[in-house]
């Protein structure tokens, strides 16, 4: 459940990279790391997200030719270096940077990019 989960956050992150968030988007982001921080991920929070992703982007539920921007992130892709990230991620309050980290996780970047992204990250 915590490895659908991240990769349902990191859909939703892309989502708000191109399209506005709503008032509630960053409650469910947080809300959603201290259930991974916690080890208590269910299906509702998994739900909520994707729920939450519709809601901004309501045309790519429905898409015929989905560009993959919003969609789930294939987590197989994740390397050491992002699942480095994804701790930080955890242990991150700035939303900003929260956002920053989900979106790198879905971004197929160097991993010179994420180390930069940790340096920068540090005691955020």
């Amino acid at each position: 459940m915590e490895t659908k989960l991240w990769s349902t956050l990191i859909g939703l992150s892309k989502t708000v990279d191109s399209n506005p968030k709503t008032e509630h988007t960053d409650t469910i982001i947080i809300d959603c790391l201290q259930h991974l921080r916690n080890h208590t991920v269910t299906q509702d929070l998994i739900d909520l997200v994707h729920e939450e992703k519709d809601k901004i982007s309501p045309g790519c539920k429905t898409c015929t030719h989905p560009c993959g921007n919003t969609s789930d992130y294939d987590m197989s892709l994740i390397n050491d270096k992002k699942k480095e990230l994804m701790y930080q991620i955890l242990n991150l309050s700035d939303i900003n940077y929260i956002y920053r980290g989900l979106c790198y996780l879905g971004f197929d970047i160097d991993d010179s990019y994420i180390d930069e992204l940790m340096e920068e990250c540090k005691d955020k």
